[in-house]
């Protein structure tokens, strides 16, 4: 099966044969002045030995196509240049005395090195090269050593291609796996600033319709002094809402958060449920004594987000709240009967558990929650452990 190329490795990849043209001024100079004293040397060679027309031009032509690689930005005229440098380069080494060599070990390195090419394109060139320098050295009788060390010197090009290469990658490969912890951490952040949202507006305008939907029955019931009441009750809740809205809203851009008007333990929610009119029964200690601050500043808004739900899906029925000490962990139960018209499929949908099992897997413990319809009631239950448990895991 057959994949297609990666835009960002195959920019990456445009931008590392450039640096390996010109990764900065040194290195072109550098170049620049390999061209210099290569044309120097042949040039001097050339005339003392009386070399043929052929040597000259195909000498020339690899020269040319080393100061087109310096000077070209575009990355087909690159390589291109770079296989001119080994064919014609090779071709004249020996008829240059080897003072041309260095135009094919470059040529060999650029095309080792450059993830535009495939690994073997590299060790293929200098193979190539040494082929041309051994045929032609055939002819003219030069000694063995000569080729040997061409040999050499192509070979440990290519390892050093190679090794230029291999960096090159592991550099994209760390510089992706820092692009995906950002985007990681982003995401974390906007699920951490959608439930902040959702707590908003599924518990305070979850609540405030409730108080509405009251006065407006009381009012038509003729009790007027209630009505009032349950009024000033919505409106300390639409504060209440518009407190916690701020305070998402410093915490999606800063990281800072105002303090909070939520109930901040389970005993004052317990006060708001039953202050919307809710029927709430309770067992066992609220305050959850035995558990740290973390631990029970998640359960507390998971039990706020299941209060919710029970107000909003099925209200009117009674509820219990239960916590219980189990050795080494604490469990915490939220109850509440289904409304009979509602469908149990549908009770355990809803952005709101989902944030319950994204804040209980932020812990990093054996930390729990579970939520489904059992026995005709919707049951939340959670589980944390201990203050001293969660230091000895730690």
């Amino acid at each position: 099966m057959s994949s297609s190329p990666d835009p960002v490795r195959t920019a990456a990849a445009r931008d590392d044969l450039v640096r390996g043209r010109s990764g900065s001024v040194t290195t072109r100079a550098l170049n620049l002045l390999g061209v210099l004293v290569v044309t120097y040397w042949s040039v001097r060679t050339g005339t003392a030995t009386g070399q043929p027309a052929w040597v000259w031009a195909v000498g020339t032509v690899a020269l040319a196509a080393w100061v087109l690689r310096v000077a070209a930005r575009r990355e087909r005229v690159l390589l291109v240049a770079a296989w001119v440098m080994v064919v014609a380069g090779a071709a004249v080494v020996v008829a240059t005395g080897a003072v041309a060599v260095a135009v094919p070990l470059v040529g060999v390195v650029v095309l080792s090195a450059s993830a535009l090419q495939p690994p073997w394109a590299g060790p293929v060139a200098a193979v190539v090269a040494l082929v041309e320098v051994a045929a032609t050295a055939v002819p003219t009788g030069v000694p063995v050593t000569l080729v040997l060390g061409s040999g050499g010197g192509l070979l440990l090009a290519a390892v050093v291609g190679f090794s230029r290469r291999q960096a090159r990658l592991v550099e994209d490969r760390t510089r992706q796996a820092e692009a995906e912890q950002q985007r990681a951490e982003l995401l974390a952040d906007r699920s951490r600033a959608a439930r902040e949202v959702h707590d908003v507006l599924a518990h305070s305008l979850g609540g405030l319709v409730l108080q509405l939907d009251a006065v407006e029955a009381l009012l038509e019931a003729g009790r007027v002094d209630e009505a009032a009441r349950r009024a000033g009750a919505a409106r300390a809740l639409a504060a209440s809402g518009l407190a916690e809205a701020r305070r998402a809203v410093y915490a999606l851009r800063d990281d800072t958060a105002v303090p909070t008007s939520q109930p901040a333990d389970l005993a004052g929610l317990v006060d708001a449920h039953r202050a919307f009119g809710g029927v709430l029964t309770t067992r066992g200690d609220l305050g959850l004594p035995s558990v740290g601050a973390a631990h029970r500043a998640v359960v507390v808004a998971a039990a706020r987000e299941a209060l919710s739900n029970a107000r909003r899906h099925a209200p009117g029925r009674p509820v219990e709240l239960s916590v219980r000490a189990a050795g080494p962990t604490v469990d915490v139960t939220v109850t509440n009967a289904l409304d009979p018209a509602l469908d149990p499929a549908g009770a355990g949908a809803g952005l709101g558990l989902v944030g319950m099992r994204e804040r209980f897997a932020e812990l990093g413990d054996d930390s729990s929650v579970a939520a489904g319809v059992e026995g005709g009631s919707f049951v939340v239950a959670m589980r944390v452990p201990t203050t001293g448990a969660a230091e000895e895991r730690a």
